[in-house]
């Protein structure tokens, strides 16, 4: 019989026992994997080492390779034990080992493997490499480095090595040696991509934009059809403000890949930003019709909404509905974009289209309510409601909205006694403020914070109450009082993030202590980064400190998070004016009168309209006085 014939022989008996050549019929033969097999056979070939001692090791080897490709990592370990024993100290069986220690989790034993792999053959560069990484994970960087440089010496053409060692410089915090060593890869192999790509993909993640841009811009140069890298870098060039840069690396993306989703999403997307319309709409008809989920249609017609083309985003929602017949999750979405756009009517026509056995139904209906009401069909939505809290009569919110909806109705009194209904099943931040708001709105601020002093004083400690005290204080205009609040909550929890941000705001509004203002807006932003609300304090913080560009800056970023907020835009009108664009000023302010006219609630304070009114007319006669 043949060494080849004797082997084949060898290990079949070793994967299925003595009888299996007699006992299974050809029919049933088990399946070999046999990308395994040549891969094990590679490997074997492959080795520093030579071959192996016996076939019997060689046969368990193969064994084990087919045991960690199914997921068997403890039968692994098992056959590889067998072949050392007859094999001792072969440093490819001892690495393969260690590897299925460090697949299970035991770093220790793993360690030890590779430390007998290396007294045994101390130029075996895969030992070196594997045993940098486990190191790396046991957090000792100072020995892995002297692994993974003395593997890089043994192989200064392999890239593994490279990678690892970048690897362990950026998890010590050394993003400086982990570029140094990309470009030692670079230099060892011209023409290689992986080390850039890699370590520019890590810093993108960590937000470390110049070195990342740098990196990924080099490994797009070496592998231009890598849409990962192309995709990440146009990321980049969005947030630095180069949207018109990021389309066109997303456009060499969908060279390669032109039926890529998220490339056509994000192509879309950069379109609009860089302020075209048209480009935008053929990347999104390209996406809408490879795509016919919901989500799809929601997240193109949000991104229309970013970027304030409101008309867009209904087409589309409108069209997907038409297309799709009942689909409850459209109808729901496309409630949402005309609630946002203060098109109250049209929304609680959509969410009518939400059936009661959708998941989204009980939040529909008391949107819908609450839309009714804002249109001024108050008997539709209070029966809505009425039905809503006799289901769940302890819904803080649809308690919550019933009171509003009966004060929108007229009916004030009925709206306090359902709010102290619900207050005496159970004390409820959510309704104290339900309550001292429509105290507040029938001008009695005094009894408000009369009711709220009582409720902390149960519960001095209740961080939820002692924020809505602070903001009473703040409507009754008692600046100081709803500073003590704010600072009380933050005693309870330091990492409140919007205690954070109100008391910043607070001191940003009196001009006093604005590095304490901006230290705290910038803490809540790190807990809550894409809330417009607290980059609106982050730009009004510069406003007070003069710093003009930087308040349009943040108040800009603030604006395309909350595109139709009225405060927001009355803030931005004032950054553009004290920054000498009139004619944006006017266009920001002239929005959010817009959006008072629709819904005059989001007034911020009661006086805002009058406020930017007089604004406008301000700067129409400097601008005719000159």
């Amino acid at each position: 019989m043949s060494p080849s014939r004797l082997l084949a022989v060898v290990l079949l008996v070793a994967l299925w026992g003595p009888g299996a050549l007699a006992a299974a019929p050809p029919s049933k033969r088990p399946r070999v994997d046999r990308e395994a097999m040549r891969e094990a056979m590679d490997d074997a070939a492959a080795s520093d080492e030579g071959a192996f001692s016996s076939s019997a090791s060689y046969s368990q080897y193969l064994r084990s390779r087919l045991l960690h490709h199914a997921g068997d990592h403890r039968g692994a370990v098992d056959a590889l034990r067998l072949a050392l024993a007859t094999d001792d100290g072969h440093p490819l069986l001892l690495t393969r080992l260690a590897e299925e220690y460090a697949r299970l989790g035991d770093l220790d034993k793993a360690e030890q493997e590779l430390r007998r792999a290396v007294e045994r053959s101390s130029a075996y560069y895969p030992a070196h490499v594997l045993l940098g990484r486990v190191l790396l994970e046991s957090g000792r960087f100072t020995r892995a480095r002297l692994h993974l440089r003395r593997a890089i010496a043994l192989k200064p053409r392999e890239p593994e090595a490279y990678l690892v060692l970048a690897q362990l410089y950026m998890e010590s915090g050394a993003s400086g040696e982990a570029v140094k060593v990309v470009e030692s890869l670079a230099r060892a192999l011209p023409g290689e991509a992986s080390g850039y790509r890699r370590l520019g993909l890590a810093l993108a993640e960590r937000g470390d934009t110049h070195r990342a841009e740098r990196l990924l811009t080099e490994a797009a140069s070496r592998d231009p059809g890598d849409v990962e890298v192309l995709g990440t870098l146009a990321k980049l060039y969005e947030e630095t403000g180069r949207p018109g840069r990021a389309e066109e690396t997303l456009a060499r993306a969908l060279e390669r890949e032109p039926d890529s989703q998220e490339v056509l999403m994000a192509a879309g997307r950069s379109a609009l930003k860089a302020g075209s319309v048209v480009r935008a709409r053929a990347y999104f008809d390209r996406l809408l019709s490879l795509s016919g989920e919901p989500e799809t249609a929601v997240r193109v017609a949000f991104s229309y909404l970013a970027e304030r083309e409101p008309s867009a985003a209904v087409e589309v929602l409108e069209s997907a509905r038409a297309a799709s017949g009942d689909e409850p999750r459209l109808a729901y979405y496309a409630g949402l974009v005309h609630e946002r756009l203060r098109r109250f009517a049209e929304a609680a026509e959509a969410f009518e289209g939400v059936p009661e056995s959708s998941d989204v139904f009980a939040d529909a209906r008391v949107r819908r309510a609450r839309c009714l009401s804002l249109a001024g069909q108050h008997p539709r939505a209070l029966a809505l409601l009425r039905s809503a809290l006799q289901e769940a009569p302890s819904d803080l919110e649809v308690r919550a909205q019933y009171a509003r909806a009966l004060e929108r109705s007229g009916a004030s009194a009925r709206a306090e006694s359902v709010l102290k209904e619900g207050l005496a099943r159970g004390s409820s931040a959510a309704l104290y403020d339900a309550l001292a708001g429509t105290l507040q709105r029938q001008n009695r601020g005094a009894e408000a914070l009369a009711l709220l002093r009582e409720a902390v004083t149960r519960a001095p400690k209740d961080q939820a109450l002692l924020y809505v005290q602070g903001a009473a204080f703040e409507r009754q205009g008692d600046l100081v009082g709803a500073q003590a609040r704010m600072r009380a909550v933050l005693e309870v929890e330091p990492d409140h993030a919007a205690a954070l941000n109100f008391l910043g705001y607070l001191l940003a509004q009196t001009g006093r202590d604005l590095d304490e203002a901006e230290r705290l807006v910038l803490r809540a932003l790190e807990l809550r980064p894409d809330n417009g609300a607290f980059l609106d304090s982050l730009g009004w913080v510069y406003f007070r400190r003069g710093d003009y560009p930087r308040a349009v800056e943040a108040l800009e970023r603030a604006s395309s998070l909350a595109p139709d907020e009225p405060v927001i835009l009355e803030h931005l009108g004032d950054a553009y004016q004290r920054a000498a664009r009139s004619a944006d000023a006017a266009g920001a302010w002239r929005r959010a009168l817009e959006v008072l006219s629709l819904d005059p609630e989001s007034a911020e304070p009661p006086g805002q309209r009058e406020a930017l009114e007089r604004k406008l007319k301000a700067l129409s006669m400097g601008a005719a006085g000159r």
